[in-house]
């Protein structure tokens, strides 16, 4: 769990000029995208909650089974954020989120041997370039993080791919609360493309303190 500790020490991502930007966006990435845990993040996370695993599990995540058999967490699908406590209308992990949430505009491409990380140029963080600069610097963290190039291949099946939210929410519904889907069920819900929406805006987002302001 350390490399995951040493990332989050190292990359702080967004903060409050950043997300100036994205407010102009509609928050369109966060909406209708299956969000995916790193091999082993998901016990970072719950120490981090000082949750068990099994507890974790059940609040947040579902998995997603591959047509090989290879398992995957994943965010509870249907849900705008597991993460967003409804009550308090606050980030639960703001300071430790799964990693590539944290990181967007940062995307991911598959060779046949190498993962190549670069930025998406549809977000408008992208177009910035102090904002494009400081995501440039996770990259070298990204990469030597020890995932297997197997798990990358997997997630760059679904991970461009938008989906019904309302439909997966339904459909999840006569499952188990922390349940496995299989890829081929979950694209039944599948819509051609991204709808822009009002993004969730956190009152307390002003009171942060990110390791950002070198770059203003």
């Amino acid at each position: 769990m350390h490399v995951y500790e040493r990332f989050h020490k190292m990359f702080s991502g967004v903060n409050e000029n950043t997300f100036k930007t994205c407010r102009t966006c509609g928050g369109a990435c966060e909406h209708n995208k299956i969000g995916t845990l790193l091999p082993g993040e998901k016990e970072y996370m719950a120490k981090e909650m000082g949750l068990s695993v099994s507890e974790f599990e059940v609040r947040y995540l579902d998995i997603l089974r591959m047509d090989d058999g290879t398992l995957l967490h994943v965010l509870k699908l249907g849900k705008l954020c597991s993460f967003l406590n409804k009550e308090t209308e606050e980030c639960e992990c703001r300071n430790f989120k799964p990693i590539f949430c944290k990181v967007y505009p940062v995307v991911f491409t598959v060779e046949v041997d190498k993962v190549n990380f670069t930025i998406d140029n549809w977000c408008k963080l992208s177009r910035n370039e102090v904002f494009r600069n400081y995501f440039e610097t996770a990259i070298p963290l990204l990469s030597s993080l020890p995932i297997p190039i197997e798990w990358f291949r997997h997630v760059v099946s679904y991970d461009n791919l938008f989906f019904d939210y309302n439909k997966l929410e339904k459909y999840r519904n006569r499952k188990k609360r922390y349940e496995i889907f299989s890829l081929e069920e979950i694209l039944d819900t599948e819509k051609a493309e991204i709808e822009n929406t009002s993004l969730f805006i956190d009152p307390t987002f002003g009171r942060l303190t990110l390791n950002f302001e070198n770059f203003y």
